[in-house]
């Protein structure tokens, strides 16, 4: 398969790539856009032992620098309390404005990086490479991220253009 670019235009406007095998091409894909820098590449406990590695290594050779946080999967992770968590684990590691996070799986990892792109330091630049169907197709796009909090479902908002979006096909299995 080949790959497709579709171009997004909006406040910032950024290109959506999809085809097979491409987060074995991710460091290429994000050097196109980003320069090396430091990268946290945020995923969960599901995603982690699938694709981490295949993205780490990609991003290593060509330059970059990783660091990984990896939270527990599910919805119940989509929390102020998880979002901080990240928030200090890239504050620990020295992230500055001129890095970048990757979101590396389905919606809750989407939303809990992009809402963490756009606070951390006022806001840093982030990828979105979605492995579900349903990240790649509402989650991943336009910019709307959110985490929940007690009183309901995404009610803290934060909006975040990413800079890239990656979505390799073959990463999502329909029945």
């Amino acid at each position: 398969m080949s790959t497709k670019t579709i171009h997004v235009n909006a406040s910032r406007d950024y290109d959506v790539l999809i085809g097979s095998g491409l987060l074995k091409d991710a460091g290429t894909l994000v050097k196109e856009v980003h320069a090396p820098c430091k990268v946290c590449i945020v995923c969960d406990s599901n995603v982690a032992p699938l694709y981490r590695k295949t993205v780490q290594k990609s991003l290593e050779a060509e330059g970059f620098e990783t660091v990984i946080f990896t939270f527990p999967a599910g919805e119940s992770s989509k929390t102020l309390d998880v979002m901080g968590a990240v928030l200090n684990f890239c504050a620990s590691r020295r992230l500055t404005r001129t890095d970048l996070f990757v979101a590396l799986g389905g919606g809750v990892t989407g939303d809990l990086t992009g809402f963490a792109a756009a606070t951390f330091l006022r806001g840093i630049d982030y990828v979105q490479m979605p492995t579900s169907l349903l990240a790649a197709v509402d989650s991943s796009v336009g910019g709307k991220t959110a985490v929940d909090i007690p009183s309901g479902k995404n009610l803290a908002p934060a909006g975040h253009l990413r800079y890239r979006h990656v979505r390799n096909a073959a990463g999502c299995r329909l029945p």
